[in-house]
């Protein structure tokens, strides 16, 4: 049986780790890699997949950077990310030794080519140097990511847009989060327009774009203290359910390989 030509899952995502994979034509691409290098690898080896393209960085926060490193100097790929987020990268020594050649600067809105894949940065609010989301587009096909994000700006909404599967942040819910065990000053900063999107926030805003061709959905980054994967569900699903939105709704899972969506 042919492999399909379009792939896309997490390998894991929650407030511990992200990293999602992108299989699109001939590239393997990941977005962001907040893993050990062995478990990145187990996860691209159930894909069957022996060798990543390139790695997409949307900030630099630990979870999302922590084997970004070793896997782009084992396997000798190039690491794409913001200017600021490069500088910060550099001024702090993240993620070790990386041979020039290797770094990747990607504009915000200004489209870059991988082969066939046409990949686009797009800002977000998050308290990080320059955050970015990022859409993934080949053979008609749009997959969109966006975690990491206090508030849905119109440039959100904007590029993710006319995605058929997209991986959604649904981080707390509010009541959780309110009278939960966090530090006011963490609650404040995971609730503002530069923190965290909520199950409810989330929910909204795939009901703001479901009617441009949206089929497959998938929650992510969902806080292992406030937040529980069937409440994600349920919550966003009401709210889908309210405005008679039909999607294939999904939970990513923290440790393990999601479902694999395939066009």
């Amino acid at each position: 049986m042919m492999r399909p030509m379009i792939r896309f899952c997490t390998v894991i995502s929650g407030s511990s780790g992200n990293c999602a994979y992108a299989g699109l034509m001939d590239e393997h691409l990941l977005i962001d890699a907040g893993l050990s290098g062995k478990r990145l690898m187990q996860g691209l080896s159930q894909l069957n997949v022996s060798k990543p393209t390139a790695i997409f960085i949307t900030h630099e926060h630990s979870d999302h950077i922590a084997g970004a490193g070793v896997i782009a100097r084992r396997f000798g790929i190039p690491i794409y990310a913001t200017p600021l987020t490069w500088r910060y990268f550099l001024r702090h020594k993240k993620l070790g030794p990386i041979a020039e050649e290797q770094v990747k600067h990607i504009v915000p809105g200004q489209p870059t080519m991988i082969g066939q894949v046409k990949v686009t940065a797009f800002d977000v609010l998050h308290d990080a140097s320059q955050p970015v989301g990022y859409t993934f587009e080949a053979a008609g096909i749009k997959i969109a990511c966006t975690t990491d994000l206090g508030k849905a700006t119109d440039t959100v909404i904007k590029h993710i847009s006319g995605a058929h599967a997209l991986l959604i942040e649904s981080n707390h819910d509010i009541e959780m989060l309110k009278n939960g065990r966090y530090h006011p000053l963490l609650k404040e900063r995971v609730a503002s327009s530069r923190g965290h999107l909520s199950n409810v926030a989330a929910g909204q805003l795939i009901v703001e774009v479901a009617n441009t061709g949206l089929k497959h959905v998938v929650l992510g980054h969902l806080s292992e203290e406030n937040n529980r994967p069937m409440l994600a569900y349920d919550t966003v699903g009401r709210i889908l359910d309210a405005h008679g939105v039909k999607v294939n709704l999904t939970v990513a899972d923290r440790h393990y390989l999601g479902e694999v969506i395939e066009f």
